[in-house]
């Protein structure tokens, strides 16, 4: 039963953390070749630094998509001579170096658009960093994620069912009919999670750069406690207890 409550809050660490760090299917890779052909061309800081061009760039997977964002969106693309702003196109190609891979434009030395393709030449991504907007599509052409400055939609693969919703501190999940499944609030010290209609689902309080820490507690859909036991420093610690869903303890355990 140790380990069943375990499972239980295994996953309590990653979902607190989302918040402030990339979540398992967010893996970044920074873009070494983004100015590979461009000698004329480099980064510089406000401060006039020049940066390498991996520190521009990286390329992202999230809900099983891939797509690229800018990671700091202060630096500049410069002439090295000059030292004016560029404008115009930054472009880079497939290993076949016939199809377009990523195309950036820029203004004054800030890019405002950004768009990826596939191998197979579909459009994969545009980003619009103007207007903070975003599409992601499959090879296939099928909408994969959509965003703006206040929400990201994920998709169902294939389907055109929205799967969930980020909303600044909020999450919502959906099945594939669009009906709300559950969903979750996120503050800077706990993450709470609710059944759909409303009931709460599990409550776990965390410590920004620590992780899990305080009193856990889950509960069956019916309002019954679940599971209850506290976390110090991300370690289990204590009593923890679980009940069945009529409110009797299956067992407690010590840490």
């Amino acid at each position: 039963m140790k380990n069943e409550i375990r499972f239980l809050t295994a996953g309590l660490f990653l979902i607190s953390v989302l918040m402030s760090a990339c979540s398992e299917e967010q893996s970044a890779r920074q873009q070494h070749y983004f100015l590979k052909g461009y000698d004329e061309l480099e980064f510089r800081t406000t401060d006039g630094v020049k940066v390498h061009p991996d520190q521009f760039i990286q390329a992202r997977q999230r809900n099983g998509h891939r797509f690229y964002e800018v990671v700091d969106t202060s630096l500049t693309l410069v002439h090295k001579i000059t030292d004016e702003p560029y404008d115009g196109y930054i472009r880079t190609f497939h290993r076949d170096r016939y199809n377009l891979n990523l195309q950036g434009e820029f203004e004054n030395g800030k890019m405002f658009r950004l768009r990826y393709w596939h191998p197979n030449r579909t459009l994969g991504m545009d980003a619009d960093l103007r207007d903070s907007t975003l599409s992601v599509w499959t090879s296939a052409g099928k909408i994969g994620i959509e965003a703006n400055a206040d929400e990201i939609y994920y998709y169902y693969p294939g389907q055109n069912a929205i799967k969930e919703i980020i909303s600044d501190t909020m999450r919502s999940y959906f099945d594939t009919e669009g009906n709300l499944e559950h969903y979750s609030k996120y503050t800077d010290t706990a993450s709470i999670h609710y059944y759909a209609n409303g009931q709460k689902r599990a409550f776990y309080p965390f410590t920004q750069n620590v992780g899990l820490h305080g009193t856990v507690k889950e509960w069956y859909p019916n309002g019954q406690l679940k599971v209850k036991g506290r976390y110090a420093n991300r370690k289990q610690v204590g009593t923890w207890t679980k009940y069945d869903s009529l409110g009797n303890v299956e067992e407690r355990i010590e840490y």
